[in-house]
């Protein structure tokens, strides 16, 4: 296991104002889905048994990211609530032909930095992920360049420490071990997709954390859009 948050991921140096620890983005939010919190938190108390190794996601935290989104748009606007807000007509009128996506989550299992359950179907997910482009680029926003293929994932832990010691390697083996059989039966869980999130998230390196407040969401389908959140 190694630590999540390394430098090559933080998106602020320790001295950045607190405001450069916070980016716009596209989520996917289970809070409506009881099934996909109580899978998480038979996750969690996998992870609680190794505290020094990983940081288990808070209830309120979970989500799947679809799409990072930069500080800045086009014109050199920040991109705050407001901007979000704006954003939000030309997102839905890209997201009113995709109707809610029927997905499979897991099984849990541990990557290089993170504890994480794969989401699928790969193309019902790829294809969402790039119209939640074509909206925001519509809208005026700047995004990362585009990934070849959508990696559709959530994320239930986050790396906390490299395991530079004989010790530590041994129980990042034995967390792994757990977390992929730990969850049997039951390791994957049905649930759907019917809307997504334009969200300010907020990167927390002190606590290992991302944290996330809820700007507007877009419903999968034909709807109207308003401005409120």
């Amino acid at each position: 296991m190694r630590r999540f948050l390394s430098q090559e991921r933080l998106w602020a140096p320790a001295d950045a104002p607190e405001e450069d620890r916070i980016l716009p983005h596209v989520l996917w939010l289970p809070h409506d889905q009881p099934q996909v919190l109580e899978y998480f938190a038979r996750m969690r108390e996998i992870l609680n048994r190794y505290p020094e190794l990983i940081t288990p996601v808070a209830d309120e935290d979970l989500h799947a990211t679809v799409q990072k989104i930069e500080r800045f748009d086009t014109q050199g606007r920040h991109v705050d609530a407001q901007r979000l807000h704006d954003a939000a007509p030309a997102l839905q009128h890209e997201l009113s032909g995709l109707q809610p996506i029927d997905i499979e989550i897991g099984p849990p299992r541990a990557s290089a930095s993170a504890a994480v359950a794969d989401v699928f179907p790969e193309a019902e997910l790829h294809e969402c992920y790039l119209r939640v482009r074509a909206g925001l680029l519509a809208a005026g926003l700047v995004l990362p360049p585009l990934a070849k293929y959508y990696w559709g994932h959530m994320t239930g832990g986050y790396g906390l420490t490299n395991t530079d010691t004989p010790e530590q390697a041994e129980r990042s083996d034995r967390l792994a071990s757990e977390l992929g059989r730990g969850l049997r039966p039951g390791s994957r869980i049905s649930a759907t997709i019917s809307s997504v999130w334009l969200v300010l998230e907020r990167q927390d390196p002190a606590a290992n954390a991302y944290t996330f407040t809820r700007v507007h969401e877009i419903p999968l389908g034909h709807h109207e859009v308003g401005l409120q959140a």
